[in-house]
């Protein structure tokens, strides 16, 4: 495996690798430090479920409002233009957010919802036209490897960064003579963690609108093309019927697919530390624990997609996040609910790049920032509901029910993908005449 990946290194592009090293930047600051701390900051501020489940919704719903604006921007002005913007109001936003403990009520909480939906609208233009602007930064040999690599680095980064981010507040309350309970010692780990995307930002400044070394982009499914477009770059694509089902069929698969995590991860660190009595050490090595074991499972993404193929990988990596859920809800103890996460993101490292490129294969180039758009406005409202509803639901029947609803619902979403894929697969096969 890794010598695949050493041969493929020198195919990729200067765009991929300043992307690579800008999600790796992204991955040690939101994914790692701000993962861990933000829910346990805001109960250091005096927050109940209820706040922060509509704290965690207000940011799916702002990338939601943003993603298809965000597909529609990248296919006009390009999406590394449009990725490099979202990047920089992600990282004022993280910044900004950092600061609420400046302020009394209730201008605090006004605070932490304005920044937490500037943070999630940066975020939706950096993440809906990063897949894009990756499928064009690669060509068909390489870009299992890239895909892959991405998501391996974003885990490994996000393990440095929750190791970090766990250790931080103990440390900034010995130095100030605070107690961790006190929210002012997570202030200074949450405005790091801003100011950490800068490097990032750069990065992404320094990539080109293209990459005229690479081979021509592969043709989309013959089955969702338009018939009368260019095989190649055709500016402006018809979209057909069926193109259109496509995208919201795998809008449909993805609200569903990401219940489960939805459900799980918006509120583990809650879970963790006010049920199960976890110090924030201990929940910080257990994320990073599974961040660092999905850096080897990613990476074999490539290879498995290229046996089984994207559909099937995505599959199955669905059902594990699913299971996981599963055990979660069904055993109340902390190595059970670690373990379960531990799987989620692991079985996650597999599952968004496998789909990511499954989806953006189906439709013509022109038409992959909107893809994108659909598929990222999906997730982030199912990710919403199941933060805004999960609040509710906790405090009236506990994280059980939660979790057990997460978990169905993630397995009728890869029922629903099963059958797309396999009916897509007859049909195609019918089209070539086999």
């Amino acid at each position: 495996m890794i010598q695949g990946y050493r041969a493929a290194w020198p195919q990729y592009s200067r765009n991929a690798r300043l992307f690579l090293l800008s999600a790796t930047i992204a991955g040690f600051s939101y994914s790692g430090i701000y993962f861990l701390l933000a829910n346990l900051f805001l109960v250091r501020l005096g927050y109940e479920a209820k706040f922060i489940g509509f704290f965690v919704a207000t940011g799916s719903l702002s990338f939601a409002v943003g993603s298809l604006p965000a597909g529609v921007l990248g296919r006009r002005w390009g999406s590394r233009r449009t990725m490099t913007a979202g990047y920089a109001v992600l990282a004022v936003g993280l910044a900004l957010v950092s600061l609420a403990p400046l302020f009394a009520e209730p201008w605090r909480a006004r605070w932490l919802i304005a920044f937490c939906a500037l943070r999630e609208m940066g975020n939706a233009f950096y993440m809906v036209n990063a897949n894009p602007f990756l499928m064009e930064a690669t060509s068909q040999r390489e870009r299992g490897h890239v895909f892959s690599s991405r998501g391996a680095v974003v885990p490994l980064a996000g393990f440095v960064g929750t190791l970090l981010g766990g250790l931080l507040p103990a440390q900034i309350a010995g130095w100030t003579g605070r107690s961790t309970d006190d929210a002012m010692t997570y202030l200074l780990p949450l405005l790091l963690g801003g100011l950490m995307l800068l490097p990032g930002l750069f990065a992404l400044m320094a990539a080109r609108s293209s990459d005229p070394d690479l081979a021509p982009v592969a043709a989309a499914d013959p089955l969702v093309r338009s018939p009368t477009a260019d095989p190649g770059r055709s500016p402006r694509p018809q979209v057909t019927e069926r193109a259109v089902v496509t995208i919201l069929i795998m809008a449909l698969v993805g609200a569903l697919y990401i219940c489960a995590m939805a459900g799980t991860m918006s509120f583990f660190n809650l879970y963790m530390d006010r049920d199960l009595g976890v110090p924030t050490a201990r929940i910080g090595t257990i994320i990073a624990c599974g961040q660092l074991l999905a850096v080897p499972v990613a990476l074999t993404m490539a290879g498995l997609a290229r046996r089984i193929g994207y559909g099937s990988a995505f599959a199955w990596s669905a059902v594990g996040v699913a299971l996981c859920s599963l055990l979660i809800a069904l055993v109340p103890q902390w190595w059970a609910a670690g373990a379960g996460a531990v799987g989620i993101t692991v079985f996650s490292a597999i599952a968004f790049p496998a789909i990511t490129v499954y989806q953006q294969e189906l439709v013509e180039p022109d038409w992959r920032p909107i893809m994108s758009g659909a598929y990222m406005m999906a997730i982030a409202l199912a990710w919403g509901a199941m933060a805004s509803a999960g609040g509710y639901l906790i405090e009236a029947q506990g994280y059980r029910s939660l979790f057990l609803l997460g978990s169905g619902l993630s397995l009728v979403g890869v029922v629903v993908f099963t059958l797309y894929a396999t009916r897509r697969t007859r049909l195609l096969a019918k089209e070539i005449g086999i």
